[in-house]
């Protein structure tokens, strides 16, 4: 049986990630996506030429949509699922949830900011909208972190009951294209910042940290592995940018960091949802200090490679990034395996599994 991913916004490592029975239609992509990824004949720009063909595959089980809280993207799927019911009204319509801000938040009209009783009408008007959409649009969900999970449960669990839900969270360990051996890499005193340094990705809180853990005068480095290109960023000592690197670089950054640092903070209108610096971080071997506004929060409290801080506070994330510097160089356990791609497919496509999670 065969499942179609409609994806928004295509990143290289969505399709590092593909199960080999999965097709990929995306409606736009990253400008750092690797083309090398993007030449896999299962990859197509979406149509709904493309969409139409691949529906009528009798093979064609799954149908996944963006998450319903990632809502622009969720209005446009609203008109695919109603293809899809049309043409084929026993495919199942699956999603794979990670949003972590409060879907109230979420839902919020930023217009009606200043008139409080009216903008919390509106809300509430949204959420009912939003949750006979979910009640009549999805089979099945699978929520990636048990903070999503949560947050669709205390908004819409009304209009989940009847929808075939789990938590799967993702996999972290034995990187799909490294392979397993990449625990055996000797490491070098290196922390390693995947992404823009931004805000809401916690830099301006990071380099302060990094001046009050005295991490240069101890013979550490921080790189940040930028998408965006720029390179004329001030930095502090220590610190260094490699611009726009191409998906084998940010491999073999991995592959040699001690230490990944994703220290997110929360700004109006987003949260941390998981964070792939985090999962790419794990799967690689590294040590990870991260913030507690990530979906994988209570998920992650006893991993033994990572160091949750407070977000948004120098002196403790300066004290994390002390902590996973100083720990011992021999391979932690890797704590829990988690999910790949693969496993939730097949989650969708067995309608008996039992392990449905409706905490």
């Amino acid at each position: 049986m065969q499942t179609l991913r409609i994806v928004p916004d295509l990143r290289s490592s969505v399709v590092e990630e593909m199960p080999a029975t999965q097709a990929l239609l995306f409606t736009s992509r990253r400008a750092d996506a690797d083309p090398a990824l993007l030449a896999d004949p299962r990859v197509s720009p979406f149509t709904p030429c493309r969409l139409v063909a691949a529906l009528r595959d009798p093979e064609l089980a799954v149908l996944e949509v963006a998450e319903p809280l990632w809502t622009g993207e969720w209005v446009r799927a609203l008109r695919w699922i109603a293809l899809a019911k049309l043409l084929r009204p026993r495919i199942t319509v699956a999603t794979y949830a990670i949003e972590n801000l409060d879907a109230r938040a979420r839902l919020a009209p930023r217009a009606l900011a200043h008139r409080p009783v009216l903008g919390a009408v509106v809300t509430r008007l949204a959420v009912v909208a939003m949750g006979v959409s979910l009640l009549l649009g999805l089979d099945a969900v699978v929520f990636g972190t048990s903070g999503a999970a949560e947050n669709y449960r205390r908004a819409f669990g009304w209009a989940l009951r009847r929808t075939r839900q789990t938590v799967l969270t993702p996999r972290l360990s034995a990187c799909s294209v490294c392979g397993p051996r990449v625990e055996d890499v000797t490491r070098e005193p290196t922390v390693l910042f995947l992404g823009t340094p931004s805000e809401r990705k916690g830099f301006a809180v990071l380099t302060a940290a990094w001046e009050r853990a005295g991490a240069s005068e101890r013979g550490w480095r921080l790189v940040v592995a930028d998408p965006s290109g720029a390179t004329d960023r001030a930095v502090p000592a220590g610190v260094s940018i490699v611009a726009d690197p191409p998906r084998a670089t940010v491999h073999a950054l991995l592959r040699t960091a001690a230490v990944v640092a994703m220290p997110s903070v929360r700004r109006p209108g987003w949260r941390e949802q998981i964070g792939l610096p985090l999962v790419e971080g794990l799967t690689h071997g590294c040590r990870v200090v991260t913030t507690t506004e990530t979906g994988l929060a209570d998920d992650l409290r006893d991993h033994p490679r990572v160091v949750l801080t407070t977000p948004g506070d120098v002196a403790d994330l300066a004290a994390g990034l002390r902590r996973a510097m100083d720990a011992d160089d021999r391979p932690a356990p890797p704590g829990p395996r988690g999910a790949t791609k693969s496993d939730v497919v097949a989650w969708w496509l067995d309608p008996l599994d039992t392990s449905a999670d409706r905490r």
